[in-house]
């Protein structure tokens, strides 16, 4: 018995769709915890922002907590962002690192939640010559 395999179109539709399963696995929501009433910035929130210098981004942030500590990770524009706080009042404050290549930047965000439950955050890098702003809207709830 002799083993086919398929021709080159049908190897490339393949390695297409084989590509698009693995995109949509690393780019689907995460099932994390939607917050609670008693904490209400964990959970994934879609953001939209300016960065310090004047350039526009999206993506998402999820944010999850553990004891007084919380886990920050962003996922924007080519990049993936991670950091560390803590809450103050109505206010999450945290440290942040971003990575693209090479390219290592740190910066500061600090957060509150609006009536409406929209997160509101100002972004500030050292050196920059502004502040930055972010908001965003709760995934799932």
């Amino acid at each position: 018995m002799q083993l086919r395999l398929p021709s080159v179109p049908a190897r490339w539709a393949i390695g297409i769709i084989g590509f698009i399963l693995i995109l949509a696995w690393f780019t689907a929501p995460n099932p994390i915890d939607s917050g609670s009433d008693s904490d209400p910035f964990v959970g994934r929130w879609l953001i939209n922002g300016v960065d310090p210098f004047g350039v526009e981004y999206s993506g998402s942030l999820s944010i999850t907590a553990s004891g007084d500590e919380y886990a920050l990770e962003w996922i924007i524009t080519g990049a993936l962002v991670s950091g560390t706080g803590q809450r103050s009042g109505d206010e999450l404050r945290a440290g942040w690192r971003r990575t693209a290549g090479d390219v290592v930047v740190d910066g500061t965000a600090e957060y509150r939640i609006d009536e409406p439950g929209i997160l509101q955050g100002t972004v500030d890098i050292p050196g920059a010559p502004d502040s930055g702003h972010e908001s965003g809207e709760r995934v799932g709830g």
